[in-house]
């Protein structure tokens, strides 16, 4: 997952066409931290992926390459199973959960 990261960071930033100096400033982060990110030797914690992906102008998701699909496919999976537990009664439900 490092590597998928980090590569995706650098690719969007040069994408963008900031130089790393100049997207440090952008997220407040230092270019150590930002360089060791793209060269996948330092994992981002939550609040650092946050803060690149607002200067990426992406929203997180984006970011750890999670596509509209993926959410998509989440969200039919919930309602299955949602519609799954409101055929079955009470009692099959907590002998399941038992």
């Amino acid at each position: 997952m490092a590597k998928d990261i980090s590569k995706r960071i650098k690719d969007l930033r040069q994408a963008m066409r900031l130089t790393q100096s100049r997207f440090v400033e952008l997220v407040n982060l230092s270019e150590d931290s930002i360089g060791k990110i793209e060269r996948g030797i330092s994992l981002p914690t939550v609040d650092t992926l946050n803060k690149i992906a607002v200067g990426l102008k992406i929203s997180l998701s984006e970011l750890v390459g999670e596509t509209r699909q993926d959410i998509k496919s989440s969200s039919q999976a919930i309602e299955e199973f949602l519609r799954y537990l409101k055929a079955k009664s009470s009692e099959d439900i907590r002998l399941t959960v038992c």
